[in-house]
């Protein structure tokens, strides 16, 4: 008995920082919407990392073009990454065919990135990047 208090003493102790309702006053909401080829990127990752102060990074799923996350304000460098599978290609290593896919957001947009993004308190934070393959 004395053990399941404590560990119900923890998890609710645990739990107390992982809540979402509450932010820090530094982090604002970042949304907006990513297209390549003027088309809606379906699913991929963008990412917001600090350029000033301790580097931190922030991320998140795109959704149908879509995203929005929580970022700590001052600028950033947003790198942005997507898969696709490739028409007709499979691997057929495991003895079961499986379709190959491919990263196919060029560096500039992620190992090389180009793309900033300044967060500020009170700001709309607001930011649609339109990615192209040439």
């Amino acid at each position: 008995m004395r053990t399941s208090v404590a560990l119900v003493f923890c998890l609710i102790l645990g739990s107390l920082g992982c809540s979402s309702s509450t932010s820090a006053p530094d982090m604002h909401v970042v949304h907006g919407t990513v297209t390549f080829d003027g088309k809606p990127i379906e699913k991929g990752r963008i990412l917001f990392r600090q350029t000033e102060g301790d580097g931190r990074a922030y991320s998140t799923e795109i959704v149908e073009g879509a995203y929005e996350l929580e970022v700590k304000e001052g600028p950033s460098e947003v790198t942005i990454t997507a898969s696709r599978l490739i028409p007709g290609k499979f691997d057929n290593s495991n003895g079961t065919p499986e379709q190959i896919g491919e990263m196919y957001i060029p560096a500039k947009y992620n190992r090389k990135t180009e793309l900033n993004a300044l967060v500020t308190p009170g700001g709309e934070n607001q930011f649609a990047f339109d990615l192209m393959s040439k």
